[in-house]
């Protein structure tokens, strides 16, 4: 009988490992003839430890062999490229909103919602500080696992586990760049260990850095593209550079009521801007941030005591991360609308005019952010005499940010500047402006902003935020020893946590002015603790029966209670697996999830910001509903009106008051390795995930749709916009700037409606002897059947399958592919090896097309990536590859972050990299 469980699951190992790749979070186990034992293992989903490898809950498994393999130098990249990833991500190629804080969007459903474990302990979620040296494997869990890790499990769980038995040395040099000769990357990484009888220590030590790539560097991020219609057919054909209305020489409104934006003529007259006036903010921003990074790992374990009643281990893990990295934008402007007065010796208009001036001088803005994060995490651990396994821990996840900004306005100092009056009573000023032909500033012209008025204006600002996490864990967990039931004894596991969790935001001293446009002017902080206790049951139910090999039943139940939510919250799991005969698996779950608002959600302090949108009043005049048009009229806006400006000024921030929000997930799969196809294995999983008070913010498309197409503004979304005047901008009437854009909307987070997502995972594998090596096939992906979004309550639901759009869970525009797949194909002998995948997306349409666009939907796109090794020595491998082989470039989209998918498709173009390993 234990023999029989051994061959069943070493035949588990090789054909699930492939497929669905159960995970496991030690050594499994010796699959000898005539075993006499079977080490129990924690597959990740679970705390129960068990002799199979395969269970109830849909696993990916990835080794460090396989993340080298793809020739990704960081887990950022290897991550980014897993078909469960969907919508928009954070990573290196947000410059705009980004922070160097790479997240995991699993299923689409947002970051938050997908938790990050460190050897399956709450971690940060910052998959960039994690050094890839250090890690053995990478598990993903497809599913909901809210009862067994707590908040956040709603989408699933990446647990990144690092090495826990090395023993010798290895130094890794590797270097990449694109094929346009930019975006370095150089990396080391050491990794040494040592083993005695009791022990073992493991030390990692990596450097990185990359350079940036510059939006002037590629033809497609070189400038912001604009549309026309050449035809007069109402369909725009055509494509131009174009730019901000926010210019140099400045642009400005007129204060006597007439609409539009004007540049000043020559003969001192005013102009309608035209787009050669337009500014191009592309060319001058970063496409692909900068990073630096130095990360240390040690970890290590001792045996402290092997006595009858229990064994006692000794156990530590320690990380240390130093990572810089950079974002660059276009120089400021004056974005509020500065007021030039009529006396202003510049100022030919007759009248005052309020002049949105880009500040070309002082080179552009800039952000150097300083992260520094350390883990600490020691414990205990042991097995009772009885089998019965326990652990005790306590860890701190410290980060430190530290960002020095550089090229912010001071939005009353840069308006005296044009003042004469004002100038004059202020000795920073007069100074400022001493030498000018007129004594003041002319913003009418190009490089009339001196050195002198830039020290006077542009401000450098230190912004700290400060997040801490401690986590005190007790499990414990075994079976019922002698008392069994017919088909086996009860498994099950215990614990308790304690978190405590804090978030400090440290303001500059001159942001507390409030007059440095942008910038909120007060910090924030805050602290919230959560208790919660689970237990997990695993009930055999049948064995060794006809069309019953096993069949298990798992439940499981977790009480939180968090000091910021009224009532405690009770989720629940159940679990079942059935094991026809030893090649094929059915399993089936359904589980509650719930997602504590997080730190920031609650308490990040409210900040200015320019988010992109489409406007309902564009064209109004061909619009059928009469309410549009009659709320457009109202606003002034002329019938023909366009867009020039397709951002708005919002303010994003925090809100204390989040309630949590609530899941039920559904899964159900089949894993099948048929012994009469020898090497192949398939796995199909079905899931449905529900997911009700989402915590997010609402789009600024939607308020403006919802608010202009109710009679008379009478929407409650109309209350969100409060108009200029609220954020300190000149405007042309009670909710829109001088350049006709929405402003002041408040996007504050808040719980808004509901997520559905659908579809079906799906991984085949085949693996053969031939050409006298061994050829490998793998296809791996979802297939989505549904992503429906009800963004707020009174809202249609919005279908957003196939479509890419404003991504509510994550910022930003994202895609909602019905099918994402990796196809890979490697051969592999002796002592070298070749590789190619194609990463595969398939076509999607703008979600709110409109018929002027020229660009309403996106092919489908495939990447190729090859790769090859070579072991030319025992001490030493030798790597290369090419990724994106074709060059395929970001299409063109109408609604698009600058006309691209940003957070969707590869923005590097080709890349070459080589790496040697050497080992000891």
């Amino acid at each position: 009988m234990l023999n029989h469980k051994v061959s069943k699951a070493v035949r588990l190992a090789i054909a699930f490992g492939a497929a669905s790749s159960a995970a496991f979070t030690s050594t499994v186990f010796a699959a000898e003839d005539g075993a006499k034992k079977v080490e129990r293992i924690e597959v990740t989903g679970s705390r129960i430890k068990r002799t199979d490898m395969e269970g109830a809950m849909p696993v990916s498994s990835f080794s460090l062999e396989d993340i080298k393999a793809t020739g990704v130098p960081t887990l950022e990249q290897f991550v980014e490229q897993l078909p469960i990833i969907s919508g928009g991500s954070y990573g290196s190629s947000t410059n705009n909103g980004g922070t160097g804080f790479v997240s995991m969007n699993l299923r689409g459903l947002g970051d938050d919602r997908t938790l990050v474990l460190l050897n399956g302990r709450r971690f940060s979620g910052d998959i960039s500080v994690i050094p890839m040296a250090a890690i053995a494997r990478v598990d993903v869990l497809r599913d909901g696992a809210s009862t067994i890790y707590g908040s956040d499990a709603i989408a699933g769980v990446v647990n990144f586990i690092t090495t826990k038995d090395y023993s010798g040395t290895e130094i890794e040099f590797r270097y990449q760049e694109t094929s346009e000769g930019d975006g370095e990357t150089d990396s080391i990484s050491f990794v040494t260990g040592v083993e005695g009888d009791k022990g073992n220590l493991i030390l990692s030590v990596g450097y990185d850095k990359r350079e940036a790539i510059y939006g002037s560097q590629r033809d497609f991020s070189s400038c912001p593209y604009f549309e026309r219609d050449t035809n007069d057919d109402g369909v725009n054909d055509e494509t131009f550079c174009a730019g901000s209305s926010r210019t140099t020489p400045s642009s400005f409104s007129l204060s006597d009521g007439t609409r539009g934006t004007f540049m000043k003529a020559d003969d001192g007259s005013a102009r309608p801007l035209t787009a050669e006036d337009r500014y191009n903010y592309a060319s001058s921003s970063i496409l692909y941030q900068p990073r630096e990074s130095y990360n240390i790992f040690a970890a290590g374990r001792y045996e402290l005591l092997d006595s009858d009643f229990t064994t006692v281990e000794f156990f530590s893990e320690n990380m240390f991360t130093h990572r810089t990295s950079e974002q660059q934008m276009a120089p400021t402007a004056t974005f509020w609308g500065m007021t030039v007065p009529e006396s202003h010796p510049d100022n030919t208009m007759g009248q005052d005019v309020s002049a949105t001036r880009r500040l070309t001088e002082t080179g552009g803005r800039n952000w150097q952010r300083d992260v520094y994060e350390y883990l600490i995490t020691s414990g205990f651990q042991g097995e009772l005499d009885n089998g019965w396994f326990w652990d005790v821990s306590y860890g701190v996840n410290h980060r430190r940010q530290n960002i020095e900004e550089d090229g912010r306005v001071h939005q009353e100092r840069i308006t005296n500047l044009v003042n004469k009056e004002t100038c004059a009573a202020d000795e920073l000023c007069s100074a400022a402006v001493a030498g000018t032909p007129n004594g003041v500033w002319n913003p009418f012209e190009k490089d009339t902003l001196t050195k002198a008025m830039q020290d006077y204006v542009i401000v450098p600002l230190t912004n700290t935020t400060i997040s801490e996490d401690t986590q005190l864990q007790f499990n414990l967990t075994g079976d019922s020893g002698d008392f069994e039931l017919p088909a086996g004894a009860v498994a099950w596991a215990v614990g308790y946590e304690h978190l405590s969790t804090s978030y400090r935001n440290i303001k500059d001293g001159a942001a507390g002015l409030g007059q440095i446009y942008g910038v909120a002017a007060g910090g924030a902080e805050g602290k919230y603790n959560t208790e919660a206790a689970y237990v997990e049951v695993n009930i055999p139910l049948l064995a060794d029966l006809p069309f019953a090999e096993r069949l298990d039943l798992t439940v499981a139940t977790r009480r939180t209670d968090v000091s910021t939510i009224e009532d405690a919250e009770t989720t629940s799991k159940v679990a079942l697996e059935w094991r026809p005969n030893s090649e094929l698996l059915v399993r089936a779950n359904y589980s509650e999830g719930f997602r504590t608002p997080g730190i920031v959600d609650m308490f990040r302090p409210r900040t200015q910001s320019a988010n992109t949108y489409s406007d309902p009043c564009v064209d109004f005049a061909t619009s059928e509903s009469a309410t549009l048009r009659a709320n457009c009229l109202a606003d002034g806006l002329p019938l023909d009106w366009e867009q020039t400006n397709r951002q708005s000024g919002s303010w994003i921030g925090g809100s204390p008051d989040l309630g949590p929000e609530k899941s039920e997930s559904v899964s159900l799969g089949v894993v099948w390795s048929p012994e009469f196809i020898e090497g192949f294995s398939m796995t199909l999983d079905y899931y449905d995930i529900a997911i009700e008070e989402v915590i997010g913010e609402l789009g600024i498309g939607t308020i403006a749709a919802e608010c202009y197409n109710s009679e008379n503004f009478s929407s409650p979304m109309c209350a969100q916009i409060k108009g200029p005047q609220a954020y300190g901008a000149s405007g042309n009437g009670p909710r829109r700037d001088s350049t006709d854009s929405l402003s002041g909307v408040d996007l504050a987070t808040q719980n808004l409606g509901f997520f559905d997502s659908e579809g079906v995972d799906f991984d085949f594998e085949y693996k053969l002897a031939a050409l006298s090596g061994d050829i490998r096939f793998k296809l791996s992906g979802t297939y989505l059947l549904d992503h429906t979004h009800l963004e707020a309550e009174g809202l249609t639901a919005s279908d957003l399958l196939g479509k890419y759009g404003n991504d509510v869970a994550n910022g930003g525009r994202g895609a909602f592919n019905k099918v994402r797949a990796n196809f890979r194909t490697s051969y592999s002998q002796d002592d070298w090896g070749l590789s190619h995948t194609i990463q595969y997306q398939s076509a999607v349409d703008d979600f709110a097309p409109a018929d002027s666009n020229l660009s309403n939907s996106v092919d489908a796109m495939m990447y190729h990536d090859v790769s090859g090794y070579y072991h030319a020595h025992d001490n030493l491998s030798l790597s290369f590859g090419i990724t994106n082989l074709l060059d395929q470039d970001p299409e063109y989209v109408t609604n698009g972050d600058n006309r691209m998918l940003i957070r969707v498709h590869r923005l590097t173009g080709r890349q070459y990299f080589a790496k040697a390993t050497f080992k000891f």
